[in-house]
């Protein structure tokens, strides 16, 4: 019997520690997820190259469209299954309404790479690469996909580890 007890004990132990650890693990993404900026908060302005080799910056949208920043790798499994999504947004919206800069951030990925990647699979919005994660890190990026939306004034109306499902209505 004091036996059957001690296994029940430690079940009962180990199960609970599986549990916290779990939701640990899932609290960070959680709270990011819901991260908003209010007030808006100034976007850090950046400078970077798209995979043609020409320059893109982020203030040459300021005034004239939002923009949505999406930091991804290809080694990230999350930012892949996001990838369809801002897909469909990008069909949904037309450029002219909003900007979609998907920003590679570099870590774990060459620029030869993300070519390769998206020669394969064609992004119908711009792909940018940070290369040393400069921009990634001005950004604080936690964990990707990781995704800034920004209105035309360059504000930051929302920030998470989720696309947001209505981009358009948080900007207005």
């Amino acid at each position: 019997m004091n036996c059957f007890k001690r296994g029940t004990v430690f079940a009962a132990l180990f199960f609970s520690f599986i549990l916290l650890i779990t939701v640990l693990i899932r609290l960070p993404a959680v709270a990011a997820d819901q991260k908003e900026t209010v007030p808006a908060v100034a976007a850090p302005d950046f400078q970077l190259q798209d995979l043609n080799g020409t320059t893109v910056t982020l203030s040459q949208f300021k005034g004239q469209r939002p923009v949505l920043l999406y930091f991804w790798a290809t080694w990230c499994h999350f930012c892949l299954a996001a990838r369809p999504a801002v897909i469909e947004l990008r069909k949904a919206i037309a450029q002219d309404d909003i900007e979609i800069l998907a920003i590679n951030v570099g870590s774990g990925d060459s620029l030869a790479k993300v070519k390769r990647f998206e020669e394969a699979d064609p992004a119908p919005y711009t792909v940018l690469y940070d290369p040393d994660s400069k921009v990634t890190h001005s950004y604080r990026v936690e964990g990707i996909p990781h995704f800034v939306l920004l209105d035309k004034t360059g504000a930051i109306k929302y920030e998470g580890n989720r696309l947001p499902s209505d981009p358009m209505k948080l900007l207005k």
